[in-house]
């Protein structure tokens, strides 16, 4: 029986980084709108949300800055499948 690996070429790199970009620009849509609609209603006067809208801005911060270090991620895979291809290619 022959043992055959898993490799990722161009083709799977490619699918990847558009599905993983495709789900990250949703992601971000989706967090704003959640987040639009939680401030607009810590900007009711008639209640102190104050601890609850410091934790909201923390918490948008955080999946904010979490966003931010997706696209890093993106850029190491590719950078990883790039490096694995040009080793194959020239036989390392």
């Amino acid at each position: 029986m022959e043992i055959k690996k898993s490799q990722l070429g161009l083709k799977e790199l490619i699918a990847t980084l558009v599905v993983s970009g495709i789900l990250l620009v949703i992601g971000v849509i989706v967090f704003a709108k959640v987040y639009s609609a939680t401030n607009s209603m810590m900007n009711d006067t008639d209640y102190n949300y104050t601890t609850a809208s410091e934790t909201a801005n923390s918490v948008s911060s955080t999946v904010y800055d979490s966003f931010e270090l997706s696209t890093v991620a993106l850029v190491v895979l590719a950078a990883a499948v790039i490096i694995g291809i040009l080793i194959r290619a020239f036989g390392a």
